[in-house]
C-alpha cells in the first residue's frame, strides 16, 4: 500500500489557503474533501513559517459540527475534552481516542467489503451474530487498552475481572476467527444448497 499523497498548503494572513501541489487557491470545503479522499496536508503560515495543520483541521472539523445533520462531538463531551485538555488523563485519551477511530475505520472497511461481497448473499451483511462478535472485539481492545486497571463506564465485566484472562496471541486470535468464518460460510452454502 501506498504512502498518501502529502498536499503543501500554505495560509496567508486573510485566512486564504494556497495549494502549493496545484498552483491554486483552495477552500475549506475542498481541503476536507482532499482529506476524506486519504490524502495527507501540511498547512504553512506564510508570516510566521509555523506549521497550523492542527489549526485548520480544527477549522475544518468546527464547521462540520455547525452543519446540524452531520455532528459527531455532543457538547458532553466537548467539555469533558475541555476539562482534561490539562490534565495528565489527556494524552492517555488521546491514544484511546486514535486507537478507537482506527478500528472503526477497519470496521467500516470490513463493511465495505462485506456489502461488496454479499452480491450473491445480501443477507450477510447486518449478521446480528457478525455484529455482536464485532462489538465484542471492539470490548476487547478497548479492555486491553485500559490494561484491566479500571471499569470502563457502559462496558459491565470491563474492570478488574478481565485482567484475570489470559491475553490471546494475534495469531491465534486470527486463526479462530478464519476458522468460525469458514465454518459459518459452510453453513450458509449448506442453507443456499437446500433452496
Amino acid at each position: 500500500m501506498s504512502e498518501p499523497e502529502v498536499i503543501e498548503l500554505r495560509r496567508y494572513p486573510s485566512r486564504k489557503l494556497y495549494n502549493k501541489n496545484s498552483s491554486s487557491y483552495v477552500r475549506l470545503p475542498e481541503v476536507a474533501e482532499m482529506v476524506r479522499k486519504g490524502a495527507n496536508i501540511r498547512v504553512e503560515d506564510t508570516e510566521t513559517g509555523e506549521d497550523v495543520t492542527r489549526a485548520v483541521l480544527l477549522q475544518i472539523i468546527m464547521e462540520q459540527e455547525n452543519q446540524q445533520a452531520g455532528t459527531m462531538l455532543s457538547a458532553d463531551l466537548m467539555m469533558d475534552m475541555i476539562r482534561l485538555h490539562q490534565s495528565k488523563a489527556s494524552e492517555m485519551m488521546t491514544g484511546l481516542f486514535e486507537q478507537s477511530v482506527a478500528f472503526i475505520r477497519s470496521q467500516q472497511e470490513q463493511l465495505a467489503s462485506q456489502v461488496s461481497s454479499s452480491l450473491v448473499q445480501p443477507w450477510t451483511v447486518f449478521d446480528p451474530a457478525k455484529m455482536q462478535e464485532m462489538q465484542s472485539e471492539y470490548q476487547k481492545r478497548l479492555a486491553s487498552f485500559w490494561g484491566g486497571a479500571m471499569p470502563v463506564a457502559g462496558m459491565p465485566g470491563m474492570g478488574a475481572a478481565r485482567k484475570a484472562e489470559p491475553a490471546e496471541p494475534a495469531a491465534s486470535a486470527e486463526a479462530a476467527e478464519l476458522k468460525a468464518l469458514r465454518a459459518r460460510l459452510e453453513e450458509l452454502e449448506k442453507k443456499v444448497a437446500k433452496k
